[in-house]
């Protein structure tokens, strides 16, 4: 591509207008002749660092923040002969767009869902509904990209991927596939990931505590949040906000204002477009009786968990708001598949002792899985918890997660989560100090043979925190009670396997607790 079309914005001399550029990129370490490579700011430091290793890997052009000094690019005097320096006023809204020019192909529809809580669950339903309803669908996010009964990648790290990531997996999905629910992270709003991308209808589930390590304030990171619909709402495209949520209730009104379509939807009994009138736990799922638009409908939704209603209301909403018959997507809840790690049904015992795992990993998200599994316990039984919090992240959060586990559920085994780089020991001690009765279960291997080994029948037991993750992070050598340092002396991580899914299934069949008429224990 000449540089002249990939920027007409700049006005360039007619030596440089015609030269050819062959890529772009963030990434020093992917620089190849004839590339343009972009400084941008990074969380480890200044991307400003990295333009003498792209020039010496062959970079064309090096654009760099408006204001950038030569002396501050660091580059010889024969690089400075060889190479163009352009300057912007915003290098990740330029890549982004450097990006869709080199991959411009996408699906003809696609929806952003953003919020704390139940973005891969509504993503995930939103997708089985346009399957239902005849199209090609995909979801992406933190359970990587999947259409209906399949995945196509293996897990990642990210709920938002990077952006030069995000605009190949959307360019390659085009023309066959033809619509598209993505996740939308607060980090990568704020990061200018998705920048570049218009999305037809934009969907905010609420906003609880979570990510203030990064955010700092709760301000800041409802701000991340309202990027999508501020910045990468398309101008005829549709908001859908539930109205329980008072920061949904903002975004509503600001819609409202400025004439973009909006639908609300609301769990709670409030004025909403689609409203819960009517919910009840069933052996397999739930029954709900909603209100779409002033019209009831019954359904039946093979999902647990009273908190899923919020995010089939929203998925229903996205659906029509996307061109789905309301009959149609109504139709299809009743086909919606478990979401794995969202109240994943991992185990059922022979003493009907039922084993859930989920990914709740904040105040709200644990307080909801609890309440949304206190119905299906029986009679006389006991709701069991176990769960722990991640290391090197917000910390104010664990004591608030301890008392609210000791407040909803009947037994707390408090273990651990991802401790990355701090002490296991002292995160569970934080969290144990706000939960009277919780017991210290040590590792999270032992912490699940402990929790099976006392459901007794009827009980409910969740094992909360990691969900669809098949990892635990670790501080190296913690096994072995000598954990290794690095520069100035703090533990060094690294992942090992580990899946709650898979370990409650391997231990539920070595203590022999299984039920032997369930098909060994496959997710429901």
């Amino acid at each position: 591509m000449r540089l002249a079309d990939l920027l007409p914005e700049y006005s360039l001399p007619k030596s440089h207008a015609n030269l050819a550029i062959f890529g772009v990129t963030d990434d020093s370490r992917e620089v190849r002749f004839g590339f343009a490579f972009c400084a941008l700011p990074l969380a480890s430091g200044n991307g400003l660092r990295y333009c003498p290793q792209a020039a010496a890997r062959g970079a064309q052009v090096v654009i760099v923040p408006e204001g950038t000094t030569d002396a501050t690019i660091g580059l010889t005097d024969f690089e400075k002969s060889k190479v163009i320096v352009l300057r912007h006023p915003n290098v990740q809204t330029l890549y982004a767009r450097l990006v869709t020019r080199f991959h411009p192909g996408r699906p003809e529809t696609m929806v952003a869902v953003t919020g704390t809580n139940g973005k891969s669950s509504t993503v995930s339903f939103l997708r089985d509904l346009w399957t239902h309803a005849g199209f090609e669908a995909r979801s992406l996010g933190t359970l990587g990209l999947r259409s209906t009964g399949m995945l196509h990648t293996n897990v990642g790290s990210f709920t938002t991927f990077d952006t030069k990531s995000t605009h190949l997996i959307v360019s390659s999905l085009a023309p066959s596939v033809t619509h598209l629910a993505l996740e939308a992270s607060s980090h990568g709003l704020h990061q200018g990931r998705l920048d570049g991308f218009e999305f037809e209808t934009a969907v905010f589930t609420n906003l609880t505590q979570d990510h203030l390590d990064y955010h700092q304030t709760m301000e800041a990171y409802f701000a991340a949040k309202l990027l999508l619909f501020t910045e990468r709402l398309n101008a005829n495209g549709t908001a859908i906000v539930n109205a329980d949520d008072e920061h949904g209730v903002y975004i509503a009104d600001a819609i409202r204002r400025c004439g973009t379509r909006l639908i609300t939807f609301s769990r709670n009994g409030g004025p909403a477009d689609l409203r819960l009138l009517w919910q009840v736990p069933t052996e397999h799922g739930q029954t709900l009786v909603v209100s779409l638009f002033g019209q009831s409908y019954e359904i039946h939704a093979p999902v647990a968990g009273s908190f899923q209603a919020d995010n089939i209301l929203a998925s229903l909403g996205a659906a029509i708001a996307t061109g789905v018959e309301t009959r149609v997507a109504v139709e299809g809840t009743g086909r919606l598949e478990s979401v794995p790690g969202r109240l994943e049904r991992a185990a059922v015992l022979s003493n009907d002792a039922v084993v859930y795992v989920d990914f709740a990993h904040t105040p709200d998200a644990l307080q909801n899985a609890l309440r949304g599994l206190r119905p299906h316990v029986r009679k006389g039984s006991k709701l069991h918890v176990l769960f722990g919090c991640g290391g090197d992240r917000d910390a104010l959060k664990r004591p608030i997660m301890g008392r609210i586990a000791s407040e909803l559920a009947d037994v707390v085994l408090v273990t651990d989560d991802n401790p990355r780089t701090e002490s296991a020991a002292e995160i569970r001690r934080a969290v144990l100090a706000a939960a009277p009765g919780a017991r210290d279960a040590g590792d999270r291997y032992g912490a699940i043979g402990d929790a099976l080994s006392n459901l007794k029948a009827g009980d409910v037991l969740l094992v909360a925190g990691k969900g669809h993750e098949d990892y635990q992070i670790l501080p190296v050598g913690a096994l072995s009670g000598n954990p290794a340092l690095g520069v100035g002396g703090k533990p060094l991580a690294h992942k090992i396997p580990f899946s709650d899914s898979a370990v409650v299934r391997e231990l539920a069949n070595s203590l022999q607790l299984v039920d032997k008429k369930e098909s060994i224990l496959t997710a429901a």
